[in-house]
């Protein structure tokens, strides 16, 4: 991973064969297979680390549906991807680094930055959500509360250390941090409004299983009516979604509110893509609807689409594959298999 300041300037003045936007863990595996290739890459990001998502939103999170790993934390994937593509194959990575508008020069594709234009001769969208900003509770104004106990993202899990924690949501994110949180915080309560959760079915079962031990509180499906303390929160005053009058007070130290988050391609909804959703619509090949740009990831959608680590990790082959065919025609689509040819330049001898 190259991010001294003087190598990252002369790269301004570099030609690849691959730019991609995004240093998320979609982006970095990008870079790994274009590595896998033999064609070189640089990698840029408006955020200030690596990781995207996972070192924004939840360093501290376990996640359980990558292939190899029974549970990983999210910052050790991220550190993971770091070593396995950009260390090993010196990737540059401009960080705090935004492309504002796209050009083509011939056979270049030209990203105009904040920091001056970066060509290559494919670009892979990996990323580029712009800001995350965290879904408000609907119904009732937490914004008196943040700061005082209500969080939206879990940067230290120490944080919730010893404390009553209600945790509001019914989706992954939501019922991943019950699960987490068991070994930490001293009691845990699950507030969700509808009868049905929206998680993976393994994650339900463990949560449910929590419940019948007396490990988690289950309130479905309740919502928040009031939040009480002084100066911190200490009370919450739920209500039945079905019955208003069926109430219940739990005690609590802080609430963790997993709605999910609301993006924005932000520079890249103007750059002439089709878009669907607030998502860049790709063909079977991962390509978009621009010349020499591909796609993959969150940011993409298409028939039968699911917002997986491993569909995107899948996603970022298949376009690096297409890309390097584009660069070169005479590659075959299909790479060599790894387990007979290893990693190029990492033994002696290979090619």
């Amino acid at each position: 991973m190259t991010t001294d300041p003087a190598t990252l300037a002369q790269d301004f003045d570099q030609v690849r064969d691959v730019t991609v936007i995004g240093a998320g863990p979609v982006g970095m595996c990008t870079s790994f297979w274009a590595g896998m290739r033999e064609a070189d890459s640089r990698i840029i990001d408006s955020l200030p680390e690596l990781g995207g998502q996972l070192t924004t939103l939840y360093p501290e999170k376990w996640i359980f549906d990558v292939p190899g790993h029974p549970k990983v934390l999210a910052r050790d994937l991220v550190e993971m991807l770091r070593v396995q593509a950009l260390e090993q194959f010196g990737v540059p990575v401009h960080l705090s680094t935004t492309a504002h508008t796209i050009s083509w020069e011939d056979d270049l594709v030209v990203l105009h930055t904040d920091r001056g234009e970066l060509r290559s001769r494919t670009v892979i969208v990996a990323g580029g959500h712009g800001a995350f900003e965290p879904k408000k509770l609907p119904g009732y104004d937490m914004t008196p509360w943040e700061g005082r106990g209500a969080h939206y993202i879990v940067g230290e899990k120490s944080v919730f250390a010893d404390k009553r924690v209600m945790i509001v949501g019914g989706g992954d994110s939501a019922c991943d941090w019950v699960i987490n949180l068991l070994d930490t915080a001293r009691e845990i309560s699950l507030v969700h409004r509808r009868d049905g959760f929206r998680a993976h079915e393994v994650t339900v079962g463990q949560v449910l299983q929590a419940a019948d031990r007396g490990d988690v509180a289950l309130h479905v499906p309740y919502q928040i009516k009031e939040v009480y303390g002084d100066g911190s929160i200490q009370r919450v005053r739920l209500f039945h979604s079905d019955d208003a009058a069926q109430e219940v007070d739990v005690e609590v130290d802080v609430i963790l509110l997993q709605l999910g988050f609301k993006t924005a391609l932000g520079p890249l909804k103007d750059w002439g893509f089709e878009i669907s959703r607030g998502a860049l619509v790709v063909d079977p090949v991962m390509k978009t609807s621009l010349p020499r740009v591909w796609a993959c990831g969150d940011i993409t959608t298409f028939d039968g689409k699911l917002k997986l680590i491993a569909t995107g990790f899948a996603e970022s082959a298949i376009a690096v594959a297409q890309a390097v065919h584009e660069i070169r025609p005479e590659v075959k689509i299909q790479p060599k298999y790894s387990t007979n040819t290893g990693v190029p330049g990492a033994v002696a001898g290979q090619p």
